[in-house]
């Protein structure tokens, strides 16, 4: 099948769910970016090499059948499969807050955050991830609250210097009886203290790191992949990020060394 040029619109997840239109490299839009969700990818916004080898050795592993042409497209069975297969991870991401953000994330870490939402599921309890990846841009302003700017100091860290910036953290926040919670009221303390209190257990279960750990400013809803020793993102992501044209691929080859 030929492609539809350098990063043309993508038919929506719907038209390839009904086999009436397939996904392929040229595409771009938010059904390839559920895609990248899905496979691991960061591909610049388009549906490009990274992404077809990605599906293609998805389709491969799961022995889904398709034409030489066809290899590394998504039509209806191998979007199917996808969602299938990476279905915890879908589903405990999908109400992250409405920038999108999941795109992101390092694929082993995603899967470990589907761990992490089964694990919360058998104890009754449920979270929410409200900031998953963050631009450059959006730390620095982050940064500057309650500094230059109104607001409490939540973060150290500035552009290039956390692993939200490298899809390595989240922030997580309980839920109760269906709505998000970021501070207690005294109806719900002891449920929100709970819940809180289970998400930095099981973090911590699955080899993840809680900001309850962090010795300079606790971050008590954050969670991330690596303790900062292990990967520091301002002495170690940051070089490796510039040195490699801005590249998340590079950052996360990296960190899987370390898994």
């Amino acid at each position: 099948m030929s492609s539809p040029g350098p990063f043309g619109p993508a038919p929506s997840l719907d038209a390839v769910r009904a086999g009436n239109a397939q996904l392929q490299r040229g595409h771009k839009g938010d059904a390839v970016a559920r895609i990248q969700f899905l496979v691991g990818v960061f591909d610049d916004g388009g549906f490009g090499q990274r992404s077809q080898n990605a599906v293609s050795a998805f389709q491969e592993r799961n022995g889904i059948a398709v034409s030489d042409a066809d290899k590394g497209t998504v039509g209806a069975e191998t979007l199917t499969a996808l969602e299938a297969a990476y279905e915890p991870t879908r589903v405990s991401l999908a109400k992250i807050d409405g920038r999108n953000k999941s795109v992101h994330l390092m694929l082993e870490f995603r899967r470990k955050l589907g761990e992490f939402a089964e694990a919360l599921t058998a104890r009754g309890m449920n979270a929410l991830i409200t900031d998953a990846f963050r631009t450059f841009k959006e730390q620095d302003a982050l940064f500057a609250q309650g500094r230059s700017t109104p607001g409490d100091i939540v973060t150290g860290s500035r552009g290039g210097e956390s692993n939200h910036n490298y899809g390595m953290a989240v922030d997580m926040y309980p839920v109760i009886s269906g709505k998000v919670f970021t501070k207690p009221t005294p109806a719900n303390k002891q449920r929100f203290e709970e819940i809180q209190q289970a998400i930095i257990d099981e973090a911590q279960a699955l080899g993840l790191t809680s900001g309850v750990t962090f010795k300079k400013l606790h971050d008590t809803p954050h969670v991330q992949l690596f303790p900062e020793n292990v990967l520091n993102s301002k002495d170690k992501c940051l070089p490796i990020f510039n040195a490699n044209g801005h590249s998340f691929d590079a950052v996360w080859d990296e960190a899987r060394k370390r898994l």
